[in-house]
């Protein structure tokens, strides 16, 4: 027994508190991100725990040697030894998978090991003595783990550019030397050391963990931030498909309204004209003319319409005069009363900028309009510390932000947010009973 040896005491109770926090940190990682990864690496973990447990509890307990308690034992650490080895493969297994779909085609060789690993046990619990005593049995079993292994290994080998896969390597190589050492160790000098093989395990799990928790921080901070961003350019790229199929169907509207609607009126205005010249009764003219000038202010609001549907009437406008004309409009309704303020007069921004700046501003105008019941709607644009904010306010009702839910008649607020976010911008919305306020920021260079 080790009951007084520090050595190996020390080297025990060091692997059991360092293998307790690096299963922690996986299944924390795991709790986030519910991956195979993580939760197989946490089992092989947990089986490194056991197996270092049950290592010092056999040799610092009362297990004679050639007891039948001892034998016992030692058939429990061989176990779990393979247990682990099923483990760390399958683990390796799917984090190959999880980087690239491609390394399915090394399923059969992880059944292989499946089918190895439960034969293993089936000979374990019909033959003990036979695992206990057959050290060829034993050199066997341990050379076809490290041939499957490295099978594994050779096809990580291969993928060095990527740095997951680097983190992985070392490990593996650390892991393939510490074993190499212990089956040595427990080979020559069975008979003089009383370690046989277990402290070059112990320095090898941690090491090898040291670099398999490199590659999961790795997978952590880094990977999924890529991913995160990747997401984020694909939003992106689908919403400025959306924008270019808006702007495409506006552009196909305005035109429908300036080539066949507003010929039609066009021509009946014309017509009206004519009958008013034709026509000799005073009475009948009075009521001609008023005709021809609603058909004339409606061809005119069709014009403008027209124009605020097409590309270039933001593109030859700035935003100030879009935000203007558009409080301009609602002002003319006298539905409320529109206030609009700038001082970002002469800022040049992109089509895309514009747009959303205008389509939120709309938005804001509508639902204020439907939903607030306000009298007086507040509108600023200004510049300040390479900072364009748009300020849009409302005196209504006011609403539950969190409990909000977008509308069935526009982008609602979380489109709005998500514009917004799009152009680099910051979106704020604060509403109660005295009104709504929203406030967007985006970056310029002045």
């Amino acid at each position: 027994m080790f009951l007084n040896d520090p050595f190996f005491i020390g080297i025990c109770f060091f692997s059991i508190g360092f293998l307790s926090i690096v299963g922690f940190t996986s299944l924390y990682l795991n709790f986030f991100f519910k991956s195979s990864i993580y939760k197989y690496y946490s089992y092989y973990v947990l089986s490194l725990l056991l197996f270092v447990v049950i290592v010092y509890i056999k040799n610092t307990g009362d297990f004679p040697n050639n007891s039948d308690r001892r034998s016992l034992m030692q058939l429990v650490v061989d176990g779990i030894q393979i247990l682990s080895s099923y483990l760390f493969c399958t683990f390796i297994y799917n984090s190959m998978i999880y980087q690239d779909i491609k390394y399915k085609r090394l399923k059969k060789v992880y059944i292989f090991f499946v089918g190895f690993t439960i034969f293993y046990f089936i000979i374990l619990f019909l033959s003990p003595n036979f695992v206990l005593k057959s050290y060829t049995f034993f050199i066997i079993s341990r050379l076809i783990i490290y041939v499957i292994s490295i099978v594994f290994y050779y096809n990580i080998g291969r993928e060095l550019n990527v740095i997951y896969f680097r983190y992985i390597f070392i490990g593996i190589t650390i892991l393939f030397l510490s074993g190499f050492m212990a089956i040595w160790d427990s080979t020559v000098n069975y008979k003089t050391s009383v370690y046989t093989g277990f402290d070059f395990l112990c320095i090898g799990y941690f090491f090898e963990n040291c670099c398999f928790m490199g590659a999961l921080i790795y997978e952590y901070f880094i990977v999924e931030k890529e991913k995160k961003d990747i997401e984020y350019q694909h939003q992106e790229q689908l919403f400025n498909t959306q924008i270019e199929i808006q702007t495409q169907t506006m552009q196909h509207i305005g035109r429908e309204i300036h080539d066949n609607i507003g010929q039609k009126l066009t021509l009946a205005s014309l017509y009206t004209q004519q009958l008013a010249y034709e026509n000799k009764t005073s009475q009948i003219n009075g009521s001609i003319e008023s005709i021809s000038a609603i058909i004339n202010q409606s061809l005119s609001e069709l014009r403008e319409l027209s124009k605020s549907l097409t590309d270039n009437f933001i593109d030859s406008n700035s935003i100030s005069s879009l935000l203007e004309s558009e409080c301009l409009k609602i002002n003319e309704l006298k539905i409320a009363k529109v206030i609009f303020t700038t001082n970002a007069n002469q800022i040049k921004l992109d089509y895309q900028r514009k747009s959303i700046l205008l389509r939120i501003t709309q938005e804001f105008i509508q639902n204020s309009i439907k939903h607030a019941n306000c009298n007086n709607i507040s509108i600023s644009l200004h510049i300040s510390n390479n900072l364009l904010q748009l300020k849009l306010a409302d005196d209504g009702k006011g609403f539950d932000v969190n409990a909000s839910q977008l509308t069935k008649s526009g982008i609602g607020l979380s489109n709005m947010k998500k514009r917004a976010e799009l152009i680099g911008g910051k979106y704020d919305i604060q509403s109660n009973s005295n009104g709504t306020k929203i406030v967007v920021e985006i970056p310029i260079s002045l």
